[in-house]
């Protein structure tokens, strides 16, 4: 069997760009109006029709083709070790591991500069478990993001297992959590770096994209300060505000990171932009108190999910672990995070940029 071939080809930032565009008008396209769209593209998009083409049908078509490949009637294909080559990429050393994939720190081999990428790739063990089309949606949904909070990302690819990769943005940095708390920031300072976040977030919103994991894991503070968001794996296209569960997602399971999810992705309802609002409000109250909302007994996983979805998170205040916080959150950041923390998603704030703003106007009181 040929090696399936690659989506699309390196672009640079321009192209990009434009590839972005292409897409947001081909999705609000019918989907049978799409084929005579592409085919009409002008002929300075011309070289945009291949991996436009791509980024449309691969989760249908190529994910077909996929599993019909001989490897995955046995056990997935081989494990990853240093000096392997996936694409054009050879592996240097493992970078760490989520759910469903792993991230390798990579160099290019057919650049001069031989240019170092994290390399993200599913775990072999839960090939079966449609990790194609959770890869085929998060490189369509990065190829649509460029923004500087955010982890670019270079290229994609299937290699000659069938085994898809993605080639990101190399960001040398820490958690969010663990940068501030190696780095001693203030309250101020924490707010600042969360402003970030919502930043990008937010900018992700408005391109119809919600994430709907964002946690301390996926937000990298790099060495110049700037904070990258990572990890688009389980997001989804926004469709009027709403971001449905997708057969994939009922058939295979929920992605998602309990202490941070929004009760209404618990409930498997449908996902907005407000679920995300109410991770920042974890994130942001765990990164300002020292602590999480709610308060548990046993700390298992089904105390924690009816507690996010019955319970009343406790007031930051309350749950700060210094007296010195205790006074800093009292007042105004309680009343903000409550208000984030809301369980009913039309209660929360209506937009991150309605939370930043209030933080915004906060932080000249506090950083004194």
């Amino acid at each position: 069997m040929q090696p399936l071939p690659t989506p699309w080809t390196m672009l640079d930032a321009q192209a990009w760009q434009r590839l972005r565009a292409l897409l947001d008008h081909s999705l609000a396209l019918p989907a049978e109006a799409r084929a005579a769209w592409l085919a009409a593209l002008p002929a300075d998009d011309a070289a945009l029709r291949e991996p436009l083409q791509r980024l449309l049908t691969l989760s249908e078509a190529e994910a077909g083709r996929l599993e019909s490949l001989p490897i995955l009637d046995h056990i997935g294909p081989e494990p990853l070790a240093p000096g392997q080559v996936i694409g054009p990429y050879r592996l240097l050393r493992p970078l760490g591991q989520g759910g469903m994939a792993e991230v390798w720190l990579a160099e290019h081999l057919q650049l001069l500069q031989g240019r170092q990428v994290a390399l993200k790739l599913p775990f072999a063990q839960a090939w079966r478990s449609g990790l194609a089309d959770r890869f085929a949606r998060e490189r369509a949904i990065l190829a649509t993001l460029s923004h500087p909070n955010v982890a670019r990302l270079y290229d994609a690819g299937v290699d000659d297992q069938g085994r898809p990769w993605l080639a990101l943005e190399l960001v040398q940095g820490q958690p969010l959590d663990l940068h501030c708390q190696q780095a001693g920031l203030d309250v101020p300072a924490r707010i600042g770096l969360m402003l970030q976040v919502l930043d990008a977030v937010a900018y992700a919103h408005a391109s119809l994209v919600v994430h709907r994991d964002l946690k301390p894991a996926n937000i990298l503070v790099g060495q110049d300060g700037q904070v990258r968001l990572l990890d688009f794996g389980i997001a989804r296209l926004l469709d009027e505000g709403v971001a449905e569960e997708s057969e994939l997602t009922r058939e295979v399971g929920r992605a998602l990171t309990v202490p941070y999810a929004a009760p209404e992705q618990l409930a498997g309802g449908p996902i907005g932009t407000a679920a995300d609002i109410y991770s920042l409000g974890v994130v942001l109250f765990e990164l300002l108190s020292g602590a999480r909302p709610y308060r548990l007994d046993r700390g298992t996983r089904g105390e924690l999910e009816q507690a996010v979805l019955h319970a009343e998170p406790r007031r930051a205040s309350e749950a700060a672990v210094t007296p010195a916080l205790r006074r800093a959150l009292r007042g105004d950041l309680d009343t903000i995070l409550a208000t984030a923390l809301q369980k009913d998603p039309r209660q929360r704030y209506p937009s991150v940029d309605a939370l930043a703003d209030d933080l915004r106007r906060h932080l000249p009181y506090r950083g004194e």
